[in-house]
């Protein structure tokens, strides 16, 4: 009688060990779809915790990332802010630490940037009608070539909030009937999104499936890099700004910081490398050598 009673358990256990398993394959890797070094969104902000931040009247709305920053190396970083299909927005650069900034027209509605360098790489986006096409730069954005096929390239959707396109040029909708809010590429097999109800769901398939991996109240962005390290973006009353939650293991680990900052919905967001993470709040980029911080802000915005 007491063997039967085990054994249900037993499968049980076994069935939450595969699951563990799976989820944290999903935050091994590098990016592969892309021709450039391994780099996921990652944060950039100053210094201060959530207790010490002057309280908001209410917490930044969740809404997909229109504001995106990818980092390239401790002094390189691109930011691209999407626009629309019709009036296409902005890709900035630095090569100096964020001293600096460089402006030039996106040719797209951007949804994701892959440089590989401070000036090359290339974004997916929507063309005038609003269709999913990739265009590379050589010259950081001064000049962009001819729009191509982006069929194996991971990328938020133009126009639908709610898809994401798989490199096997498919649409699938991880977060259900939710908004897509961020989409981090680990490799052609893995990537993670930001649902709007705060779920954080990875997949090691392509696409196919996206289990949980941790939720979040009030997420709105997330990078990680090889071994699950990162950064998650949140958003509470108490902090004017954004909270950078490090991640360990691509779990929530450790103190959480409040990067002040004023900002509209959709022009947070976070990316990095190895020892160089970066975020955007609205304007302002803020760079750390680590997730935990602490954050620092370069004097130049980026439209100044």
């Amino acid at each position: 009688m007491e063997l039967r009673r085990v054994a249900p358990v037993l499968g049980l256990c076994a069935l939450l060990a595969a699951d563990a398993v799976l989820i944290a394959w999903a935050f091994r890797g590098a990016p592969v779809d892309d021709p450039g070094p391994a780099a996921t969104a990652a944060p950039l902000s100053p210094s201060a915790s959530p207790s010490s931040a002057t309280p908001a009247a209410t917490a930044l709305k969740p809404a997909p990332v229109e504001q995106a920053i990818t980092v390239v190396g401790p002094s390189v970083a691109w930011v691209t802010r999407a626009g629309s299909c019709k009036e296409p927005g902005t890709v900035w650069v630095t090569d100096d630490s964020g001293s600096t900034w460089t402006g030039q027209d996106a040719p797209g509605r951007v949804m994701r940037a892959r440089p590989t360098s401070a000036t090359a790489g290339f974004v997916t986006g929507g063309d005038t009608k609003c269709d999913l096409r990739l265009w590379s730069t050589g010259n950081a954005g001064r000049a962009w070539d001819k729009p191509k096929s982006a069929a194996d390239a991971w990328s938020r959707v133009p126009d639908d909030a709610k898809g994401v396109h798989t490199p096997d040029a498919e649409v699938t909708r991880p977060c259900g009937s939710g908004r897509v809010l961020d989409l981090a590429a680990l490799t052609a097999e893995r990537a993670v999104v930001v649902c709007e109800n705060g779920d954080v769901r990875a997949t090691t398939d392509r696409g196919a499936d996206w289990p949980m991996s941790f939720s979040l109240e009030g997420a709105l962005a997330v990078a990680v890099v090889e071994g699950g390290t990162g950064v998650a973006l949140q958003t509470v009353p108490s902090c004017q700004g954004v909270v950078a939650v490090p991640l360990v293991g691509g779990q929530p680990d450790g103190e959480s910081r409040c990067i002040r900052g004023t900002a509209k919905p959709g022009t947070v967001a976070v990316s990095g490398v190895a020892d160089s993470w970066w975020v955007v709040v609205g304007d302002r980029v803020h760079r750390a050598e680590q997730p935990a911080g602490p954050w620092e802000r370069p004097e130049a915005p980026l439209d100044g």
